[in-house]
């Protein structure tokens, strides 16, 4: 095993910069979760400019996934053998080309393209997030500084729903998105010029030396079956979130109870907001309790519930509609727990590849779970149209939302039985 040469940095800087990264790579996730889910207030917007189907749409959304998804294995890999910086800065700039490819599509395959490459480039968003609160923090803050992490990912969910949702009323969806790609590449300077050598200045593990080292580190991962139970948990339990608050909730409820699309994205970024919030909340009790799967299993328990109520009862306010959203994306902030536990299970110098593998199978879960949620919808669809979009009646989206409580509880199951967490990693402060 190399040497590690420890070198001195002032505790105060080494704090100052351990946040500055922590935020930055929040905000990187902020503009993640801000593109993952602007097509769902540009729906009919979208089907009518490329007169495409609810399936079509559906792909569209979930390229991002795919695209997400397929990169997660490699980030992970990346990260833990060269760190944040360069990795980061290059995949945002990616993502604002994307976006700039998205505003200016004029046949759907170029759009296609536009999402791809948004996916790609926000693939390492979330794990730069993890990885950099796993090397400039003690492991005992862990759950809680990543679920604030969320917690400020998904405002741009919230921001991306209600705020987008305006703006494309109000500018088109074309401006929005071009909008996004001058984002993108303020972040990605933002990102190249602070998070700069000092990072291997605080350090506290040494990274893999060579690219063998690093698949080892991966293949171990790969070779758990705890960590596959943990991971595949967590993936299909966010898909009533993809499937419900990142696309199919916003014209729902303006079909099914009458709303405005800003009501409507309003009520489901609720849901968003209680998501971060739950992250943060059940990260925090983790840390607490010392416990990840307990936490865990109370939270999804709680989403199952709510989003099921929200969606078929019949009759319901608009106020009680928004607190059963918001409880269920409160439960299934404690999705969160999921990277922890999957952390905990790895060696220190492979949790960059554990959170990738498991936020890898997360996202699957929204490129297979949105198409297939579309594809239930054109299934039962009664032909009937909006200025060249497809409306779906209540009854088309009761038999299509049968999603939602399956996965929550195939997500439960998996979880009770993934075993005993290995808690030792919370008590190494």
């Amino acid at each position: 095993m190399p040497q590690i040469v420890p070198q001195i940095v002032p505790q105060t800087d080494r704090t100052t910069f351990a946040y500055l990264a922590w935020s930055l790579g929040a905000l990187g996730f902020l503009y993640a979760w801000f593109h993952r889910v602007t097509p769902s207030v540009m729906v009919d917007h979208l089907m009518a400019d490329f007169a495409v189907s609810g399936a079509v749409l559906g792909t569209l959304s979930s390229l991002y996934f795919y695209a997400y998804a397929s990169l997660q294995l490699p980030v992970g890999a990346i990260v833990d053998r060269w760190g944040t910086r360069v990795p980061f800065a290059c995949a945002l700039l990616v993502a604002a080309s994307g976006s700039a490819l998205f505003a200016s599509a004029e046949r759907i395959e170029w759009a296609y393209l536009g999402r791809i490459l948004i996916g790609g480039g926000a693939a390492f968003a979330w794990v730069s997030v993890l990885k950099i609160t796993a090397l400039h923090f003690p492991p005992s803050r862990f759950a809680m500084l990543s679920g604030a992490g969320m917690f400020i990912g998904l405002i741009g969910g919230f921001s991306g729903q209600v705020a987008a949702g305006a703006i494309v009323d109000a500018f088109g969806w074309r401006a929005t998105m071009w909008g996004l790609a001058v984002a993108g590449l303020g972040l990605a300077m933002a990102v190249w010029t602070l998070l700069n050598r000092h990072d291997q200045a605080v350090r506290r593990d040494a990274p893999p030396e060579t690219i063998t080292a690093v698949l080892s580190g991966l293949r171990n991962v790969l070779r758990q079956p705890r960590i596959w139970m943990v991971a595949g948990g967590g993936a299909i339990g966010a898909a009533p979130i993809f499937v419900f608050a990142s696309l199919w909730g916003v014209p729902f409820l303006m079909q099914t109870h009458g709303m405005t699309r800003p009501a409507a994205a309003s009520l489901t970024a609720t849901m968003l907001i209680g998501w971060g919030f739950g992250a943060f909340l059940f990260g925090w009790i983790s840390d607490r309790l010392g416990q990840r799967r307990w936490p865990l299993l109370a939270g999804l328990l709680v989403a199952l519930l709510t989003l099921t109520a929200a969606i078929y009862l019949p009759g319901l306010p608009k106020l009680a509609l928004g607190g059963l959203l918001a409880m269920a994306g409160l439960g299934s902030g404690a999705i969160i727990l999921t990277y922890a536990m999957s952390g905990d299970l790895a060696s220190h110098a492979a949790r960059g590849s554990a959170y990738g593998f498991a936020n890898m199978l997360v996202i699957l879960s929204g490129a297979v779970f949105q198409p297939f949620t579309g594809w239930l919808l054109d299934l039962n669809w009664s032909g009937k149209t909006v200025e060249g979009a497809r409306l779906y009646d209540a009854e088309t989206y009761a038999a299509a939302f049968l999603v939602v409580p399956v996965t929550f509880a195939v997500a439960i199951a998996m979880i009770a039985s993934s075993g005993q967490e290995t808690s030792s990693a919370l008590k190494d402060t």
